[in-house]
């Protein structure tokens, strides 16, 4: 025998269902059905607008209905991916939302060039990531200690080049290289290393190792740390750089803290 209508309504199945009707209802009443996309004008501009971007001409009537045709049937599968929540299985997708929100950091950043105070504070900061190793340009020529007279030999020759000689006339082979002192201390040792970064430059001076008596000429100094006005595009880029990073950062962490996460048992 059927329900009566009083006995109909007092069953609690029937008062689930009445209450997800109303919730439907109003959010038909205040959002609208989510399956209806407005297709607005400044969406219609911007589809011209790229289209004059990829092909270089004013898109024709028939262009402009093909791309709002495309972009209808994107729009519908994006909508439909995301009513299905596959973006929530996606490390891809997941990925690309999270840059997404990071790149609003760098967006929303102040547009600001370094100043030369900024830059030489950023500067003596990271000197090292400028500096470039130094570089001893010289000339080497050996007396071997187990040569007769190597004293005096060397003596001759020291007084021929002070004559003006030159010594690839002189008749000795000459070492040159243009090393840093890490390079030399492997080289030579670090005694004669130290004594030879240490040599005026361009004057042939008497020095020793284990083995040779030697004359060495230190011919000039390459590397150190370039001015700041060489250094600028970089210095720039750099500084710039990290006043992104320093942005994102807040915004994770401002973000991170609206969330409380809670361990499952």
């Amino acid at each position: 025998m059927p329900l009566s209508t009083t006995r109909l309504l007092r069953e609690p199945t029937v008062h689930f269902f009445m209450i997800g009707a109303l919730l439907f209802l109003a959010h038909w009443l205040v959002i609208g059905d989510p399956r209806v996309v407005i297709v607005s004008a400044g969406l219609k501009a911007d589809l011209k607008r790229r289209a004059l971007d990829e092909t270089g001409r004013q898109p024709s009537p028939a262009d402009l209905a093909a791309a709002l045709d495309k972009w209808k049937r994107d729009e519908a599968l994006y909508r439909e991916a995301l009513r299905e929540k596959l973006d929530r299985d996606d490390a891809t997708i997941r990925t690309v939302l999270v840059d997404k929100i990071r790149a609003r950091a760098v967006q929303e950043m102040p547009k600001h060039e370094p100043t030369d105070s900024e830059l030489d504070g950023w500067l003596a900061v990271h000197r090292s990531d400028y500096e470039i190793p130094l570089r001893y340009a010289f000339e080497s020529v050996a007396f071997p200690k187990a040569e007769p007279s190597a004293g005096e030999r060397r003596s001759s020759y020291e007084r021929a080049l002070a004559a003006g000689s030159k010594p690839a006339k002189l008749g000795r082979s000459i070492l040159s290289g243009a090393l840093t002192r890490d390079q030399l201390k492997e080289k030579f040792g670090p005694v004669l290393s130290d004594s030879m970064c240490s040599l005026p430059i361009g004057k042939w001076q008497a020095l020793e190792s284990d083995e040779s008596l030697l004359l060495v000429r230190l011919n000039g100094i390459e590397g150190g740390l370039p001015s700041r006005d060489v250094l600028r595009p970089r210095l720039t880029y750099d500084w710039l750089a990290s006043k992104q990073k320093q942005a994102i950062e807040r915004l994770v962490e401002e973000v991170t803290h609206r969330y409380r996460f809670k361990e499952s048992p």
